[in-house]
């Protein structure tokens, strides 16, 4: 069976509920800009009998806000979270049916001025297609 690369979607869906940046893989100096910038990995896969559950995990990394007008990695949490309460989550690479968010630490400091909040969420999703014929 042929999955959709669920990474890509949420990736897609976090970038259209924040406007923020996504990256599979952190590249050295990427505290230097453009931040905010949310890391998202696959962490596991358990096939059921049908459907697939990943477990993603999100890293919102951002600037500390020096006002309450900005936008800092707890609030970017928060929209992400709140993204996922549509059901189906939908990017431009496709859709997952259901995305919930099992886990989110606290907001913690990184690098300088730079904080994040990391988060762990279950993607559940059905095959595109079933090539086992």
């Amino acid at each position: 069976m042929t999955y959709t690369d669920a990474v890509q979607v949420i990736r897609d869906a976090i970038t259209a509920a924040t406007g923020i940046s996504t990256a599979r893989v952190l590249q050295p100096g990427f505290t230097d800009g453009p931040l905010p910038l949310a890391h998202v990995s696959l962490v596991q896969t358990q096939t059921g009998d049908y459907d697939r559950d990943d477990t993603i995990s999100i890293s919102i990394y951002a600037k500390t806000p020096a006002s309450p007008d900005e936008a800092g990695a707890t609030a970017l949490a928060d929209q992400i979270e709140g993204a996922f309460d549509v059901r189906p989550v939908v990017g431009a690479s496709g859709w997952v049916d259901a995305a919930e968010i099992d886990s989110c630490l606290g907001v913690q400091p990184y690098f300088e001025a730079v904080e994040v909040v990391h988060m762990t969420a279950t993607v559940t999703h059905r095959p595109i297609s079933d090539d086992t014929n």
